[in-house]
């Protein structure tokens, strides 16, 4: 509704000066705001990205450590028993081998026995047979 004899006045330099500044400063506002969304959106799809890498990354290094650790293992046990294939190559060893298992010493020789738990526990599941031990 508008009033016919009612005049509207001019804005002075000022005020238009004044409204440009508001505008300016809303403006502005309205910049920023959209800088500080596109800054999120940006950063989320940088975390997208590179968080499955970094992932991957995270877990095929753990896969690496375990498989280092089980070449590290097999290494050891080869290595025993190539020591266990020389002793058994050694004729020394089954000299010992034959005196052990015919209950059988040395001329001076001591022989210790050591049992083991496991040994007792599975001696006593077994019945015992009389055996002549020859000296």
């Amino acid at each position: 509704m508008s009033i016919p004899f009612f005049r509207r006045r001019r804005r002075t330099t000022e005020e238009l000066e004044m409204i440009r500044q508001a505008d300016s400063r809303g403006l502005s506002r309205v910049l920023a705001m959209f800088g500080l969304i596109f800054l999120v959106l940006e950063s989320f799809l940088a975390v997208m990205l590179v968080l499955p890498a970094w992932l991957e990354r995270q877990e095929l290094a753990f896969d690496r450590e375990y498989a280092e650790q089980n070449l590290r293992r097999v290494q050891q046990e080869e290595e025993e028993a190539h020591n266990r294939f020389l002793w058994m190559m050694d004729p020394e060893y089954f000299e010992q081998i034959a005196r052990d298992r015919a209950n059988l010493a040395k001329p001076g020789e001591k022989v210790i026995r050591r049992t083991s738990a496991i040994d007792h526990a599975a001696r006593r599941d077994v019945p015992t047979h009389s055996a002549k031990s020859s000296h």
